[in-house]
């Protein structure tokens, strides 16, 4: 079972007009905006056992969930497996993902200085 943690709700068409943002300008934005992320609890078929990443960098440097940044126009599901192949190279179905809950995080701390 895989599930992927955030509600969805899409309205319209969207177009995406991504770009990369410099450090200095993306920890403006961290301050100014709520950003979406898409977290992964991989569960064993057993209900007891699950799968875990290890973190080396800041909010969160320890065990964690696999997942990140949501990318415009992405579903949960899309996310969750895109980030799921990057950050561990397993490649699972978007359709295989299930949306269980949608929660809040804010931190002390982060990659790019206030």
């Amino acid at each position: 079972f895989f599930f992927a943690l955030a509600m969805h709700f899409v309205t319209g068409t969207f177009t995406s007009h991504r770009q990369f943002v410099p450090d200095a300008d993306y920890a403006v934005m961290l301050d100014c905006m709520v950003k979406a992320c898409t977290d992964c609890l991989l569960v064993h078929p057993d209900r007891v056992r699950c799968l875990l990443g290890r973190r080396i960098v800041h909010p969160h440097p320890d065990w964690w969930l696999f997942g990140g940044r949501m990318l415009p126009g992405e579903s949960p599901p899309q996310s969750a497996a895109r980030l799921l192949a990057r950050e561990s190279g397993l490649k699972v179905d978007p359709e295989r993902f299930e949306t269980v809950c949608c929660h809040s995080l804010v931190w002390d701390r982060r990659e790019q200085p206030p």
